[in-house]
């Protein structure tokens, strides 16, 4: 509570102090209600050279800014921030546009792109559209109007004709204001060359882990993930077909099991391979919390890891090391993907495809297979 009779009052924040200064207030004030004028009559000087002090002029006199700045302080001025964005005078954004937020994968992939963003004096903003093509449309539309320097266009999408074309259609609208549309983890686009593409090879990735399965003896080798129609299923499910046909081995349709990206999904799914009279003896899984939901299947079915069931995933999202065992899986380069995106979409690097390469991280969930 304020103090009583005889306490000495306190201003207890700038906006009171610069009200006690000039006589009072019968409301909260305005914040930000001064405009460029105000401040260049309270320092005596003309708009243009105050605006030459905010615009970070070095012609203007020290004295004479100092009492641009002093006379912007006692009348609250706010600097425009998206008015100089938009003429090219001020920090600029780089915009995150992801499909939904989920986990370590994307936070990595911003953390990387907003090292280069701040490096470059500019703001990353994050925005989800959670797959609503007129909540992106709109999105899109107003970062064109609020002249953003960059698009990210983060992780998978439809591998369709109708993404082709929207997207391209993104790219177009943007490169009239000067601003570049870059997709990140996800392929290029057919079709489309100008649109730049930085991703990692879900192919190799999932290779290495048929390899590994297969330098260890197995051979019936299954595999749980989402079906077709995202780019990173497709490209995950593919690297699994070629690397077992490049081993020649079976890749018949009752080793693999339609998946979604959930630890419950990959239960559901690895209980059917694992219920199969001649069950697979390792697992491959798309995602490393599918194949968390193969740990629970195999135990509910009472099998052993590894000594039973080998296991592989993909992401080598953090908890996954700190499992019973621990997961072999494989590691995309995600922060380094938000990096390359971001300095492609900001000029920094030239503006060419990148493809990097995953690492595969062996840990105790693959063994030699067991005699059945």
């Amino acid at each position: 509570m304020p103090g009583g009779p005889g306490t000495i009052p306190t201003m207890s924040s700038p906006d009171e102090a610069r009200r006690a200064r000039h006589g009072g207030s019968r409301g909260p004030a305005r914040v930000g209600s001064a405009n460029l004028r105000d401040v260049a009559a309270r320092a005596g000087v003309s708009p243009a050279t105050a605006s030459r002090v905010f615009g970070g002029s070095r012609s203007v006199h020290a004295d004479t800014r100092a009492k641009v700045l002093a006379a912007a302080d006692e009348l609250g001025y706010v600097v425009n921030g998206l008015a100089r964005a938009m003429t090219g005078r001020g920090p600029g954004t780089v915009a995150f546009v992801v499909r939904s937020m989920i986990g370590p994968t994307f936070a990595s992939l911003a953390a990387g792109a907003e090292s280069v963003a701040t490096a470059n004096g500019h703001l990353l903003l994050i925005s989800t559209t959670e797959g609503d093509r007129q909540r992106e449309s709109d999105l899109i539309a107003t970062l064109r109007e609020q002249r953003a320097r960059a698009v990210l266009y983060v992780g998978s999408t439809e591998s369709d004709p109708e993404f082709d074309a929207r997207v391209s259609g993104y790219a177009e609208d943007l490169a009239d204001v000067d601003a570049s549309l870059v997709l990140c983890g996800r392929p290029p686009v057919v079709g489309a060359p100008a649109i730049v593409s930085v991703d990692y090879d879900h192919r190799a990735g999932v290779g290495a882990g048929v390899d590994e399965l297969v330098r260890l003896g197995h051979t019936r080798i299954g595999y749980l993930g989402a079906g077709r129609g995202m780019t990173t299923a497709e490209l995950r499910l593919d690297g699994y077909r070629t690397a077992m046909t490049r081993n020649r081995l079976p890749h018949a349709k009752d080793l693999v099991r339609v998946a979604a990206n959930s630890e419950d999904a990959g239960e559901a799914a690895a209980r059917e391979l694992l219920s199969m009279a001649a069950r697979p003896t390792a697992i491959v899984a798309m995602t490393d919390n599918i194949a968390v939901g193969a740990y629970r299947a195999a135990r509910a079915l009472g099998l052993r890891i590894p000594d039973d069931l080998s296991i592989v995933g993909f992401d080598d999202v953090p908890f996954v090391a700190d499992l019973t065992p621990g997961l072999t899986t494989v590691r995309p380069p995600f922060y380094e993907v938000g990096v390359r995106a971001a300095r492609i979409a900001l000029g920094v690097e030239p503006a060419e495809n990148v493809l990097l390469q995953p690492s595969f991280i062996r840990r105790d969930s693959t063994a030699p297979p067991a005699e059945m």
